[in-house]
């Protein structure tokens, strides 16, 4: 009997954004710290943590949809920062990014997009 091909449901992402249905992550919703907390509790008492994973196992898939959550809640504004396209940036570059990208307009006050 002939055995065919079937394309695996998930794969490991290499590269880009992780697609939690199309790719293979880690669950990142439930996980509490060791006094049972979770991350919206910890982040409530303004406490911080630091989320050990593995490469493109979705932690910034989390990180981006745990901020758009908070984007309704007056309580909070949620600024998503990613500094892996800052790696080869000047120090004076960097924090110019991070202006621009927190304020819209670069630091002559020319708005950006």
């Amino acid at each position: 009997m002939m055995k065919y091909y079937q394309k695996p449901k998930r794969t490991f992402e290499k590269s880009g954004l992780v697609i939690p249905d199309q790719s293979f992550h880690v669950y990142l919703e439930n996980v509490t710290n060791t006094d049972n907390e979770d991350i919206r509790t910890m982040i409530d008492k303004g406490r911080y943590f630091t989320i050990f994973a593995p490469r493109q196992s979705g932690k910034t898939t989390f990180f981006y949809n745990f901020c758009r959550s908070l984007e309704n809640d007056p309580l909070y504004i949620p600024i998503l920062l990613s500094f892996q396209t800052c790696q080869n940036l000047s120090g004076a570059e960097f924090y110019e990014n991070i202006h621009t990208n927190i304020n819209g307009s670069d630091k002559d006050g020319n708005g950006i997009g």
